[in-house]
């Protein structure tokens, strides 16, 4: 997730809409008023005849990200279910956001979801002035999917265990250093939730991606990573980086005899989950349905097997319990990135 200048640069320079586009909104707005008046019987045959042709998945990163695996995924599975076309459709740009207000802006009918990690819904309102709210302006449909990460060091440290880690920090203080994906990435985030946790002092060194702040790990430039498991297995196996933890609230079945770094730090929990959303304004027939849909492919093995297969664990999250973790993820990103002032770049 680095590019957070493009991002502020992008997003800053939104136009109001033209008449054409305010007479769709208010048409979209009518349809859906309308539809909440219909009486129950009428709900349910909307939802019944639900949907009427193709449904697009909007993802707002780029093909092969770790939001795009399980849009497909489940994309398959749903257009299956409901017996109409289901197109991912990547629109990437700005972190996340460009493909995200797509989506607010598109007519509130169910045929055109956001399907995202939670970056440009939870952290990105903390770094730039955005165009839409995703409280207000998405419903929740559910999230199916978390991408972990692990913290891993460079064997020849000599360091085994995060009590080692600590021990080293506090012996050698702005010393130590961690590489990240980018400025607000996971693994930045990591560094500094180690840092506030511990009290010891870090050196941040960003770079451009996953693989050449792993590639620094490899070659000794820095002293740890905190990266996706499924770029950091493979070292792991063939023993030239050692884990010392998972970032999410319970092992991995990737890494299971990995213990989460929360268990000693309980607020250093880094997931990644990826969700559905619908436009607000979308009928609660029709994104009950989804609900629904989405959870009883959760619900299955083959979903779980080929997320597996992918570097994700499979977890079910509903609408309701989603719009909660929204807004608690949105202030625990505020807070961290006041505290360890990070800002656009």
């Amino acid at each position: 997730m680095s590019g957070w200048a493009t991002l502020a640069f992008i997003a800053g320079v939104g136009r109001k809409p033209g008449r054409a586009m305010n007479r769709r909104i208010l048409f979209a707005s009518a349809a859906a008023a309308l539809a909440s008046l219909l009486p129950t019987t009428a709900r349910i045959a909307w939802a019944e005849s639900y949907p009427t042709r193709a449904i697009h998945l909007v993802v707002p990163f780029p093909p092969g990200g770790l939001s795009d695996i399980p849009a497909r995924i489940y994309g398959e599975r749903l257009s299956r279910n409901l017996k109409q076309p289901v197109v991912v459709d990547n629109r990437a740009g700005a972190t996340g956001t460009i493909g995200t207000e797509a989506v607010v802006r598109a007519q509130p009918d169910g045929h055109t979801l956001l399907f995202t990690l939670e970056a440009p819904l939870t952290m990105a309102p903390s770094l730039l002035k955005l165009h839409y709210d995703p409280l207000r302006d998405l419903i929740p449909i559910g999230a199916v999917a978390r991408g972990e990460n692990v913290l891993i060091v460079n064997t020849a440290t000599g360091i085994r265990s995060m009590a080692d880690l600590v021990a080293a920090a506090r012996a050698k203080p702005g010393v130590l250093t961690f590489s990240s994906a980018g400025n607000a990435s996971p693994a930045h985030l990591c560094g500094e939730m180690i840092k506030q946790q511990t009290g010891i002092d870090l050196i941040h060194v960003p770079y451009t991606g996953a693989p050449p702040a792993m590639t620094a790990l490899l070659a000794g430039n820095v002293t740890m990573f905190c990266g996706p498991i499924q770029v950091a297995l493979p070292h792991i196996k063939a023993g030239s980086v050692r884990a010392l933890g998972v970032t999410g609230s319970k092992p991995s079945p990737l890494l299971p005899g990995v213990t989460p770094l929360s268990d000693r730090y309980p607020c250093l929990v880094i997931s990644m989950w990826s969700g559905a959303f619908a436009p607000a304004g979308t009928p609660a027939s029709v994104t009950g349905r989804l609900e629904e849909e989405f959870k009883k492919i959760s619900a299955g093995s083959e979903a779980a097997q080929k997320l597996l297969a992918a570097g994700q664990s499979s977890e079910w999250i509903s609408g309701a319990d989603l719009s909660h973790t929204v807004a608690t993820d949105t202030a625990k990103w505020r807070d961290l990135f006041a505290a360890a002032d990070i800002r656009a770049q």
